[in-house]
């Protein structure tokens, strides 16, 4: 998985202390994890961090950068997929590891952004660069590598298999359905009975 970062959260003027940084994000994600989007403010990070109100919108202009932020950062050591010669075993873990990372805390907090973004289009423009696009890029690259090697189909709408194994996720997430390893197994199947090139 690539590195994700939330651009905009870059400072303007001096450098970001680091302590007083971590010690922000570290207390965003807790009251994430406690209250989801919905009672999440930057008065209240400012409170759990000890960190001054006006220092944390100078480094995060607004409670959605820091959220996005503060869940990518607690998301990607949990993201571990490294790609191998094996693309339809690659495909298999790349969706298991998606699922065991948002099987929990990560998946409430990433319905509850999910959720917002509908009604702020900034949560929804960051959303999408820093996490939905990252992700799409890498396992598109997956899908095309199958292509390319002729293990998926030639004709493989590469976009469409994507919507279908993300949106299935998503929609379990929004409707606080639960995400399990049996329920990962029976995903694979479903998009790759109609990709691979011999069937399956």
């Amino acid at each position: 998985m690539p590195d994700i970062t939330v651009k905009q959260s870059s400072p303007v003027g001096r450098p970001r202390n680091e302590p007083a940084r971590q010690a922000v994000l570290k207390a965003a994600y807790s009251i994430l994890v406690e209250n989801e989007l919905n009672s999440f403010s930057i008065d209240g990070v400012a409170q759990r961090s000890g960190v001054a109100r006006t220092t944390i919108y100078r480094w995060w202009p607004t409670k959605g950068i820091l959220a996005i932020e503060s869940f990518l950062q607690a998301f990607r050591p949990q993201l571990v997929y490294t790609p191998t010669s094996d693309v339809v075993a690659d495909l298999k873990r790349l969706v298991h590891s998606l699922v065991n990372a948002l099987n929990g805390p990560a998946g409430r907090i990433a319905a509850s952004v999910v959720a917002e973004a509908q009604r702020d289009p900034e949560t929804r423009r960051l959303f999408v660069e820093a996490f939905s696009e990252p992700l799409r890029e890498e396992s598109g690259q997956l899908l095309a590598r199958g292509i390319a090697h002729g293990e998926f189909r030639a004709d493989l709408d590469v976009s469409l298999m994507l919507d279908a194994m993300v949106g299935a996720i998503y929609w379990r997430l929004l409707l606080c359905q639960p995400l399990s390893s049996q329920w990962a197994d029976a995903l694979c199947e479903l998009l790759l009975r109609g990709s691979l090139a011999d069937g399956i």
